[in-house]
């Protein structure tokens, strides 16, 4: 591979992983022209990370391959953390009360994760190039000069732009001159992918919590179980044997759990800290090439997936010209703050679970006062889940007048009681399948409706909501008898809610005002040639 080539409009993602995959299916989903290298000759077989979140669940309907990951995976509805002798004092968080039309976790090897996003990617027309290396970019204010090696040679090539998606050892991260600032020492852990005999039930993920630190045991299919088990800095060597690894899950876990069979077994150490910057001019950095942290919350690869899903829409925007550049600055202004409290909550849980001596005999004594208090293992069940995280005050999100309820930058509520024209149980959640942005709008008018529909042009969908069928429709129409829209969004009967394509409310009014919507468009989301109603 020698020469030059151009490529001026297209986003190269650099990183084949979950977080590479989801930023390039949702870039081609959205229009832009993607192209995906990927350093390893051979797609993983270890099972790294294996819970994706109520959260990443949502986006991943939206893609329309959930269900091809639920029959892949363990079902979650239960999270216990233990501590005390042979683990007697218990908090446990159950999932049904997360407000997510998904409220579990699902448990699967990350292999399994990454082969639903590439048969997507390759549907959508995006092929991933294996055994390709970047090895150099270079980028001024039109493109970015990349350097990509295989074992065909060294080719010079000019993108549009870059997504670092290529993880905690990041070769885009260290050629914009990033690094990962915060604790350099995380705690030492070992992984163990093994079969393990056990009466315990399936549907809960069980963390211990003991003087050596945190342990885990994450349930998968097909009757194998993902161990976690912090170690001090000179315990057992990188590549421990399964005798060691039984040997600590009998002390720290109790003896519920008979291993074989060992497909992963591995020793590493953690570093919990972000980047300063996400974005560097045509450069964008997502998961672990932005942030690393340790593993005990399952929220890596769910933070890291979100990162991709926050800044495809918003890069595809603007790589096909639909977006001014100044669009993906609100990447970083949204998703930094969310990597750093994920960072702080992970550094403050490994340290929490390892205090000895009169700290951890509080630390048990409020676990146990803790377990008796459902609303705290609610707490506990949505943060693990990220189903309250919020992009209020973003730059990108605006509105909010005379609304009571929801707030520009939430997450769209996804309520029940919503009906199809034709009778049928409808979704906000299903209409997020369309690519683009949604426009909700209780308002009657259809002069209202047609001037809507022309401020949004080719970027999205308006969509009315009527309190019953009224026999016609032009385009998707929810039915909603109970007023459930009015009420959980807060706009009342005459107001308008605009639902980003990554689920995110960008703009409410309790007034339905074209003009109003036009101006939010081209202000805050930047976009160019917005109708003006």
């Amino acid at each position: 591979m020698s020469g030059t080539a151009e490529e001026p409009s297209t986003v190269l993602v650099v990183g084949a992983g979950p977080v590479g995959l989801t930023a390039a299916c949702e870039l081609a989903r959205q229009g832009a022209r993607v192209r995906v290298v990927e350093a390893l000759t051979e797609p993983t077989t270890q099972s790294r990370a294996v819970v994706v979140q109520a959260r990443t669940q949502e986006h991943l309907a939206a893609m329309g391959v959930l269900d091809e990951l639920v029959a892949r995976a363990v079902e979650i509805t239960a999270v216990e953390v233990r501590s005390g002798a042979a683990g007697t004092l218990r908090l446990r968080a159950v999932t049904t009360g997360i407000d997510s039309r998904y409220p579990r976790a699902l448990d699967t090897p990350q292999p399994e994760t990454e082969a639903v996003l590439a048969a997507l990617a390759a549907r959508l027309g995006v092929a991933v190039e294996r055994g390709v290396t970047l090895t150099d970019l270079a980028q001024d204010d039109r493109g970015v000069d990349v350097t990509l090696a295989s074992a065909a040679g060294t080719a010079r090539q000019r993108v549009g732009w870059v997504v670092g998606a290529d993880g905690g050892h990041s070769r885009v991260r260290a050629a914009v001159g990033e690094r990962i600032e915060g604790v350099p020492d995380g705690g030492h852990f070992l992984f163990a992918d093994v079969a393990a005999a056990t009466t315990l039930p399936s549907d809960t993920i069980r963390l211990f919590a003991g003087p050596d630190g945190v342990s885990g045991a994450f349930p998968m299919p097909d009757g194998r179980t993902r161990f976690l088990l912090q170690v001090p800095a000179a315990g057992p060597p990188a590549q421990p044997t399964l005798d060691e690894v039984q040997r600590l899950v009998d002390e720290r876990m109790g003896e519920h759990w008979r291993l074989s069979d060992a497909r992963w077994l591995v020793g590493f150490e953690v570093h919990h800290g972000q980047v300063e910057r996400y974005r560097r001019g045509r450069v964008l950095l997502a998961g672990d090439a932005a942030h690393v942290h340790s593993p005990a919350g399952g929220q890596g690869m769910n933070t890291g997936m979100q990162d991709a899903v926050n800044l495809a829409w918003k890069l595809a925007l603007v790589s096909t010209g639909r977006a001014a550049d100044a669009l993906l600055d609100s990447y970083h202004a949204e998703r930094h703050p969310v990597g750093a409290a994920v960072v702080r909550q992970t550094t403050r849980l490994t340290r929490a679970v390892a205090t000895q001596g009169p700290r951890g005999h509080l630390r048990d004594v409020g676990l146990l006062l803790l377990g008796h208090v459902p609303a705290v293992g609610e707490a506990v069940a949505a943060s693990m889940a990220e189903v309250r995280l919020r992009y209020r005050g973003s730059p990108a999100v605006g509105g909010g007048a005379g609304v009571q309820g929801a707030c520009p930058g939430d997450h769209a509520p996804d309520p029940e009681g919503l009906r199809a024209v034709d009778g049928g149980p409808a979704r906000i959640g299903d209409l997020l399948r369309r690519p683009g942005h949604l426009l909700l709008t209780t308002c009657l008018s259809r002069t209202s409706h047609e001037r809507l529909r022309a401020v949004l042009g080719g970027l999205g969908t308006v969509v009315p909501v009527r309190p019953g069928p009224d026999g016609t429709a032009d385009g998707p129409v929810l039915v909603d008898p109970g007023g459930v829209v009015a009420d959980r969004y807060g706009i009342g009967h005459d107001g308008a809610a605009l639902i980003r394509p990554d689920g995110y409310l960008g703009y409410l009014s309790a007034r339905t005002d074209p003009g109003d919507v036009a101006r939010h468009l081209a202000e805050r989301e930047h976009l160019v040639g917005v109708g003006s109603g």
